[in-house]
């Protein structure tokens, strides 16, 4: 009797096809998954980093109020906190009195020391030493004078010295005199015009911060305040008052070795968490420095300065305070 397989052999090959067609798909979709699970990695050593803003006290003074609170995020040109300068009215007026004494001795100075010397010599050694003794020590008066260290009548004393001293060693009944000036060296019209501009300098800060009343944000971010500000906190000039955080100009930066950095593209999403909180952001920048042929060819050479840095973008208006130096946890997936 004849069987006809025909139809199973047809129903074998079909359902064959289909199984291999099966097996192939699952084949693949593993590959897939083995390749995705192997490109994917997480960094968990992440650290935010920006570039921060200082504020500094212009001038001593006392703190009378304070506007904001530690990690409050301000707008550039908000008022952070109010002071009350130390500078008095009669701090201005001394300040001022400084500034007029120095251009008058510095006008003197130009104007150089005005002498009479006899126009003819008389001979006389002990006189002419005198003389030229009295001449040294003008000039060192005329040096301590422009450094302020002596007074215009001290000056005009050894001035008036060194004339008369001139005079008796020419002094004769027949010698007529002439009034000679003597210039004042380079060397000291040049400190006596840097203390004119010190102390006109020194007036005009003052002026300045007399006029501080408050203490503005210079950027735009998250404000961090000095340890122990608060009211009635007083101030030293250049003390640091506040540090701001520019909201634009912070990011989450990773180290990433040779073959991690190979897997990441600029531009590409990432997800992170930072203090427990998820966020999403992207690859702004990478930066592989260039190793030293010298030094990389070295074992005890620090090998983290070779790593890839990796810049993340931090979420424009985030819904906590995000510090500089916060942890955080980056997922890299393909």
């Amino acid at each position: 009797m004849e069987v006809d397989i025909t139809e199973k052999a047809k129903n074998f090959i079909r359902f064959g096809l289909l199984g291999l067609i099966a097996l192939a798909a699952l084949a693949g979709g593993g590959l897939y998954l083995y390749q995705h699970n192997q490109r994917g990695f997480t960094v968990s050593d992440a650290v935010v980093v920006g570039n921060e803003s200082v504020i500094s006290a212009k001038g001593d003074g006392k703190i009378t109020e304070v506007l904001v609170q530690d990690g409050d995020y301000v707008e550039e040109g908000a008022v952070i906190a109010r002071v009350e300068s130390k500078i008095t009215p009669e701090d201005i007026a001394q300040l001022e009195q400084n500034v007029q004494l120095a251009q008058q001795s510095y006008a003197q100075l130009q104007k150089g020391t005005t002498v009479a010397q006899p126009s003819a010599p008389v001979v006389d050694s002990g006189a002419q030493q005198r003389a030229a003794n009295a001449y040294a020590r003008m000039q060192r008066m005329n040096e301590l004078f422009s450094m302020g260290a002596i007074s215009a009548a001290k000056r005009d004393e050894a001035a008036a010295a060194y004339a008369a001293a001139q005079a008796a060693a020419n002094s004769a009944p027949s010698v007529s005199t002439q009034t000679t000036v003597i210039p004042t060296s380079p060397e000291v019209l040049k400190q006596a015009e840097l203390q004119v501009k010190q102390a006109e300098a020194a007036l005009a800060n003052a002026k300045s911060d007399q006029q501080v009343k408050e203490i503005v944000a210079t950027a735009s971010g998250v404000v961090h305040l000095a340890d122990g500000l608060a009211a009635d906190s007083e101030l030293k000039n250049n003390q640091e008052i506040a540090r701001i955080q520019a909201s634009n100009d912070a990011w989450l930066e990773a180290k990433l070795t040779e073959t991690q950095a190979a897997k990441v593209r600029l531009g590409e999403f990432v997800n992170y968490e930072i203090d427990g909180h998820k966020l999403q952001g992207t690859v702004k920048d990478i930066n592989t420095p260039e190793a030293d042929a010298s030094e990389s060819d070295q074992s005890n050479v620090d090998k983290s300065k070779f790593l890839t840095i990796v810049k993340i973008s931090l979420p424009a208006d985030p819904s906590f305070t995000i510090k500089s130096g916060m942890n955080g946890k980056i997922e890299f997936k393909e």
